[in-house]
């Protein structure tokens, strides 16, 4: 064997390499390799190309990205809440009216320009700790969403692998379509020289004709299917359907994260308080308790702090002139503490303590029910993941049986000894087996995947990807 092809077969998945030869051949040969590549007009797309580029373009982690922004921004508002403001206003007015003269009993109009200003500030010295709960419950929202960020990360990485592969496996059934239609094309020839020969009834050639017909359509099927593969990846990257592109088969031993039984046990506990959605929940259960507090504050009495400095301007009045008046004659500064206390405010405290409570409650509920559906999630990966195992012990042996018996079949055919429906039969059954070992061998890789992903545990498929987390 070459050895551009040895090492091409050496990279793929063992259960890939007992294909036959010439199946597996017509695959190497379609592999891209490092040194030529046979697509000039489509782009070359790897495993860690696609996935940067999902994390890089989704929509939906840009709006999770955008949405611990907000949380973020939230939790500064909340902070600076705790500081005094400041404010200045100013009134400038013109009035018109008519005064009497006392010493001739007359009336005459006049008109006169009046002034004021103020820069007052305040600052809460006691609002029943309802600053500090709002504080908290801004960095317990904060802390939810970053996780919720981690996670989305994680499912978007998982999703772009899980599509990625899909793309292989549909593009390798392909070769196995092409294989089988090109032992039907030689079949019927075959058999049209037997029937020009006189050896083989008309309904043989009839037969065959329909069965090289149905490859066909089978190959523009799993042509379809790929092109449909191919367009899910697009999507699931945040790329336009109009980019070509053609994917390149990574290094499948890296991505396989196998676990044993105790450590998938072990994990499986972890990520029931562990994992990001999870971790994201619990806050949002502790921001809950938060505002239960941040209600209560109603109860309790609210001091604050207050200054003003005030002046004023008339054209009425004794000084003649602005500066006289604005910055001597009205010039005033006030300070003092207020302090209120609620006696009924209409239930409305009662009826927030009440209403926060049953948030809380909804919150701890939802908590559950993340809890009971990652419990289900890790088992139904755990026990698909073994089953996958097992499948692809059963489908190699089946392939093995099946291709004998097509070779079987097919000697017995060129000597008469079995009919045309028997040999098509074999070949449907290889077909189908060669299918079977191609969809197994790649499922295996993503239900490995798949395991990790439930778990939360990704830290070595980021690394195998050379990915930093959020």
């Amino acid at each position: 064997m070459p050895a551009l092809m040895h090492n091409k077969y050496r990279s793929l998945p063992k259960c890939l390499r007992t294909l036959p030869a010439a199946l597996l051949t017509l695959i190497i040969l379609a592999l891209p390799s490092q040194g030529h590549s046979e697509i000039h007009a489509e782009q070359v797309l790897s495993l860690e190309q696609a996935v940067r580029i999902a994390l890089k373009k989704s929509p939906d982690l840009a709006q999770q990205v955008n949405a611990v922004e907000s949380a973020d921004i939230s939790l500064s508002q909340q902070q600076t809440d705790l500081y005094p403001d400041l404010a200045i206003a100013a009134t400038g007015s013109k009035r018109f009216d008519q005064a009497s003269d006392q010493t001739n009993s007359q009336t005459e109009s006049r008109s006169f320009t009046s002034i004021s200003t103020e820069l007052s500030s305040s600052i809460n010295l006691f609002n029943g700790f309802a600053d500090i709960a709002a504080i908290k419950s801004a960095e317990l929202e904060l802390g939810a969403v970053q996780e919720t960020l981690s996670r989305a990360e994680q499912t978007l990485v998982f999703a772009t692998i899980s599509n990625f592969i899909q793309v292989l496996t549909d593009r390798a059934l392909i070769q196995v379509e092409e294989e089988n239609l090109k032992e039907n094309r030689k079949l019927l020839e075959s058999i049209e020289a037997f029937y020009q020969a006189g050896r083989l009834a008309i309904s043989d050639l009839y037969q065959q004709q329909a069965e090289t017909k149905q490859a066909e359509l089978d190959l523009l099927d799993a042509q379809r299917t790929l092109n449909v593969s191919k367009l899910l990846l697009m999507q699931t990257m945040g790329l336009a359907p109009t980019v070509r592109y053609q994917v390149t088969t990574p290094d499948l031993e890296k991505l396989s994260l196998p676990l044993a039984d105790e450590e998938l046990d072990q994990l499986s506990l972890l990520a029931l308080a562990n994992r990001s959605d999870v971790k994201a929940q619990q806050r949002q259960v502790e921001a809950a308790g938060q505002q239960i507090r941040q209600s209560q504050s109603g109860l309790l009495p609210k001091v604050d702090l207050f200054a003003s400095l005030a002046s004023g301007y008339s054209s009425l009045g004794d000084g003649d002139y602005f500066s006289d008046q604005f910055m001597e004659d009205n010039l005033n500064a006030t300070v003092g503490v207020s302090f209120s206390l609620p006696l009924f405010d209409r239930y409305l405290t009662r009826n927030n303590i009440a209403q926060a409570k049953i948030v809380q409650r909804n919150e701890q509920l939802t908590l559950k029910q993340t809890q009971l559906q990652l419990g289900l999630e890790i088992s139904q990966a755990i026990q698909e993941y073994r089953t996958t195992q097992k499948q692809v012990e059963v489908v190699e042996s089946k392939l093995t049986a099946a291709r004998q018996s097509l070779q079987s079949y097919e000697e017995r055919y060129r000597v008469g000894a079995s009919t045309l429906v028997e040999l098509t039969q074999s070949r449907t059954q290889y077909v189908s087996a060669a299918f079977d070992q191609i969809q197994a061998g790649y499922d295996l890789v993503t239900q490995g995947i798949a395991v990790s992903y439930y778990l939360g545990n990704l830290e070595s498929l980021f690394a195998a990807l050379e990915l930093e987390k959020s």
